[in-house]
């Protein structure tokens, strides 16, 4: 993780994710529709709201390849479970990295998601890094969709 911060303590973790909207401000502006989205979300980091990420678990990892005009480019599926119900899709196109790193047993999950981090790591380039309890998935990637299906979204109160 380059901006948020986790780190383990007697009663759990703590997460810090306090020069997250500084480094989402010196970005923004030249971040696709899509990523700028996702990473400039009031509720990113807000750990009360259904839609964010946190504590979310993984219920599939599907990774494809397609021919096209640029050769064989991967594409990568991640679907999570909200922790507070539905599902929430992330789609990663022209993938150039893809790590998974799992730990425990064979019968372990890799457990609820406890941080995640999508940062730009070169010019239309981004790096998303995702931690859970019992492992870490990390991408590298230039196209970026999310899609929120049947997530309890909170009603915003009229004027």
């Amino acid at each position: 993780m380059d901006i948020v911060r986790l780190s383990e303590t007697r009663d759990g973790y703590d997460i810090d994710t306090t020069g997250w909207h500084a480094y989402v401000a010196s970005i923004e502006a030249g971040l696709p529709a899509p990523v700028k989205a996702f990473v400039a979300a009031p509720w990113r980091y807000d750990f009360s709201d259904p839609r964010c990420l946190h504590d979310a678990r993984l219920e599939q990892l599907a990774l494809s390849e397609g021919e096209d005009e640029n050769g064989r480019p991967h594409q990568v599926l991640l679907v999570l479970q909200g922790a507070w119900g539905g599902r929430i899709e992330l789609r990663y196109g022209q993938v150039s990295r893809l790590r998974v790193d799992k730990h425990g047993g064979p019968s372990a999950g890799f457990g609820d998601l406890l941080l995640e981090e999508l940062v730009a790591v070169g010019a239309g380039s981004f790096r998303h890094e995702l931690v859970f309890v019992e492992g870490t998935l990390l991408l590298e990637f230039s196209d970026f969709r999310e899609t929120h299906i049947d997530v309890p979204v909170p009603e915003v109160a009229g004027p």
